[in-house]
């Protein structure tokens, strides 16, 4: 009776332990606008795992390293899953996810289990290259509450998503919620990372 008890605790943990980091992200992100000329960061792309593809023209940094002066972690190289701890960029949910591949993406992804909306995808468009979000002036955002600049891995196949099938994500006014994965998606971004942001 008290393992169940237990593991619904260690949930609800993980959860608002999340949620808390996305917070600080959002926060860090506000504060980075507010002193590059109310444009938002634009890191290389979305994270490490995307390589160089879609690369921000002039870009030599990733997200955490742009937010390192707002936030001050993750300046680790991560080369193993064993070397993998939470902290402000890494989920502790994420890394119990049941999915195969969530491991070896947190790893290559230099132990960040957020990604950043670099480009968007439009259903029925594709990707939208012509206004990025990253470094996208603040103003010309649609709607700050719904668009959403950070969500986490795994966002993908929704009944292994890490928070009760779902995704906590952070939105370009700084706030953080929590997001519903629908069973019919399989891949959140490629159907809601648009919204907001047009």
């Amino acid at each position: 009776m008290l393992l169940p008890a237990l593991a619904k605790a260690k949930s609800k943990a993980d959860d608002a332990y999340c949620l808390n980091n996305n917070k600080q992200i959002g926060i860090a992100i506000i504060l980075y606008s507010g002193d590059y000329n109310e444009r938002y960061p634009a890191p290389i792309n979305w994270g490490r795992n995307w390589g160089m593809s879609y690369q921000t023209p002039g870009a030599t940094m990733w997200l955490p390293e742009l937010l390192q002066p707002y936030i001050g972690t993750n300046n680790d190289i991560v080369t193993t899953a064993a070397a993998l701890k939470k902290g402000t960029w890494i989920c502790p949910a994420a890394l119990r996810t049941k999915d195969p591949n969530m491991t070896p993406t947190v790893v290559t992804n230099n132990q960040t289990t957020y990604v950043w909306t670099h480009i968007y995808n439009r259903p029925g468009v594709g990707y939208v290259t012509a206004n990025p979000v990253s470094g996208r002036y603040t103003i010309n955002v649609v709607s700050p509450s719904t668009a959403t600049m950070l969500w986490e891995m795994p966002y993908w196949n929704q009944p292994l998503m890490p928070h009760h099938k779902g995704i906590n994500t952070v939105h370009s006014d700084g706030s953080a919620w929590w997001y519903q994965g629908d069973p019919a998606q399989y891949d959140w971004w490629a159907y809601h990372s648009w919204e907001g942001w047009e």
